[in-house]
């Protein structure tokens, strides 16, 4: 977060091109009639790169981004390993010291040493976003919009319930998390609303001309996810929510429909040129599980989506077994030169598959995001 193709040459390929230059008329190559390259998703070396790091931000989970209004983007980090990394072992320590943290990002730069690392100054663990200074609350970054000169991040509110890697539980209402930008200031936090138990920091859509920030929220049916998505007036971000009924917006909560079903609840919507996109998962909790990301689209932001196409499967392994993967993330603000889209996705280790941890120390590339670039002709050839 390093697939390239590769072609191999045998003499068989010999043997047609000098068929070809010498005009035979048997032979029906030629510019006309050549098959143009399959559109394929790959590991994005420059990400890997960005992510590959010995200074400030090591390793987490997470990897969402706010676009900025200035054209940067501000990263949203999970658990955070900061400034751990030993360069002669290249380790980091097996635990990492802050529940999260932010990475600005300047403009289409992917230089990792031009970004800064943003932790918060304690008491306790320095998470950046840090709203209870008892450590057994935590708070975790879904998706943001910046709306003037703040940068508004959906926090979901957590409580610690024991050390297991799903030890946690509700510590009550999600909160908006409110950075001043530039200054990159946490400058309070404030209650939305509840959800009855549901986040929805899976994915915000900005639309300036309808007036409103559309929320995409999520909820564990069994394996699969229910997409659900809500709106606020922008210029009101503490007005009471309108979720999306099947018919029109309705502020009871209650009645609310699920636009789609995805294969878990590793989810994100975002939107590109006049598609709405939603990237998932295979559902997974463990190492040796699920391996493949899906992608879905929409003509309209409420739905109907088509149906979910396997878009690409991760090559990590150690020892032969793949990771606990999840955290599927696009980020609509970087598509590049050859429309390609970038997407995000997290790896947490290889738990009782492989061993991570020896003597305290682990290798942090089993704890970095990974990015791909998905050419959007291969979502939708629309796109």
């Amino acid at each position: 977060m390093k697939l390239k193709s590769i072609c191999c040459i045998v003499p068989f390929a010999a043997i047609l091109l000098t068929a070809f230059k010498s005009g035979d008329p048997h032979n029906k190559s030629s510019a006309k009639h050549r098959q143009k390259p399959a559109l394929q998703v790959y590991q994005d070396d420059n990400v890997t790169s960005f992510f590959n790091r010995s200074q400030g931000w090591i390793a987490s989970d997470g990897a969402i981004t706010v676009p900025l209004n200035d054209g940067g983007s501000l990263w949203l980090m999970g658990d955070s390993h900061f400034n751990d990394y030993d360069p002669k072992t290249r380790t980091v320590p097996c635990l990492f010291q802050v529940r999260n943290c932010a990475l600005l990002q300047p403009k289409s730069d992917w230089n990792w040493m031009h970004t800064t690392t943003f932790i918060g100054n304690g008491p306790g663990i320095r998470s950046y976003f840090k709203l209870d200074p008892s450590d057994t609350y935590f708070s975790w970054p879904g998706a943001g919009v910046q709306i003037g000169d703040t940068v508004y991040v959906y926090c979901s509110n957590l409580k610690k319930k024991d050390n297991t890697t799903f030890g946690w539980m509700s510590g009550g209402l999600p909160m908006w998390a409110k950075i001043k930008y530039p200054e990159m200031v946490v400058k309070g936090y404030s209650p939305i609303q509840d959800f009855g138990g549901m986040d929805f920091g899976f994915g915000m859509i900005k639309d300036e001309k309808a007036g409103f920030v559309y929320v995409y929220g999520c909820k564990l049916a069994g394996t699969s996810g229910k997409i659900y998505v809500a709106r606020f007036p922008i210029n009101n971000m503490y007005a009471k929510w309108k979720f999306w009924d099947g018919k029109d917006w309705d502020e009871d909560m209650a009645k609310m429909v699920s636009i789609c079903t995805a294969p878990s609840n590793s989810v994100s919507i975002c939107k590109v040129k006049n598609k709405y996109l939603l990237f998932t998962s295979e559902f997974n909790v463990g190492c040796d599980q699920g391996k493949r990301i899906f992608v879905a689209t929409a003509n309209s932001l409420t739905g109907p989506f088509s149906s979910h196409k396997a878009i690409y499967s991760i090559p990590d392994r150690k020892e032969g077994h793949s990771p606990f993967f999840y955290g599927v993330f696009a980020h609509p603000e970087d598509v590049n030169n050859k429309g390609e889209l970038l997407v995000t996705y997290d790896i947490n280790g290889y738990g009782k598959c492989a061993v991570d941890c020896v003597n305290g120390r682990s290798d942090p590339n089993v704890y970095r995001p990974r990015g791909i670039r998905v050419p959007l002709k291969l979502i939708d050839p629309a796109l």
